[in-house]
Formats: structure tokens, sequence, C-alpha cells
């Protein structure tokens, strides 16, 4: 097994528009999981089961807490969408829900969605033509 490939894993992350804006949007349900410190292995758990979540620290939950200016945790949830040719990879939908986030209404949650390709190993997967 590959180790996980934190640098496209970071870059993938830092190309989603989370600094340039996020849309607010309420999140009721609260989250029973895991927590995750490094969040690079909640994708290969949802690759492996199918779904994933849990709580998220770590810097990758500080940079949501400081953009947001949020007082909570930081919720993730990542669903499989669909097989990729390659074995052991997948189309994840990625949910992170920010509870606590400073909005022109007051405190509520902040939600990004996110879709990737992703493989067993956390490494992207090859060429899907």
């Amino acid at each position: 097994m590959r180790p996980l490939n934190y640098r496209w894993f970071t870059r993938t992350l830092r190309r989603v528009p989370l600094l340039a804006g996020v849309a607010i949007t309420p999140a009721y349900a609260q989250l029973d999981g895991q927590v995750y410190d490094d969040p690079r292995a909640l994708m290969p758990d949802a690759v492996r089961n199918g779904h994933a979540q849990g709580i998220v620290a770590g810097p990758i939950a500080e940079q949501f807490r400081w953009q947001f200016q949020a007082t909570g945790a930081l919720n993730a949830v990542a669903t499989v969408e669909k097989d990729l040719p390659q074995a052991h990879c997948k189309r994840v939908q990625l949910v992170w829900t920010q509870a606590g986030a400073s909005t022109p209404n007051g405190r509520d949650d902040a939600v990004l969605t996110m879709h990737m390709n992703i493989c067993a190993d956390g490494s992207p997967p090859g060429d899907l033509e």
C-alpha cells in the first residue's frame, strides 16, 4: 500500500474556493463519528466502507475556524458517489460542516461540499479514459 499523498490532498483542498467564500446553510444533524486529526484518513475510510464521518481536528480545522470565526467543531462526512474504472478508486462527496460560523445573520453552520476522485491508498486515480 502506498503512503497517503499529503501534498496532493492539501493542494486539492486549497483549490476549493474556501477562502473566496462559502455558502452558509443550516445543517441540523450532529455527527457521531471518530475524531480525525488528519482528514486524509477520512477519504480512504469512505472508499473502503462506502461512508465515513467524524470530527476533524488539526491544521485544517484551525483554518476553517479562523476563516469562519467559528466557535464549534468541524464535522466531515464522506460518501461514495460511484465506482471508478481503476480498482479501489471512487468518486467521493465530502461535506464539511463548521459549527458556529459567523454570518451576517448571526451564528450558523457553514457548509462546504466538494467532490473528488480518490483511491483507497489516498492517491488520485490514474487516467480515467
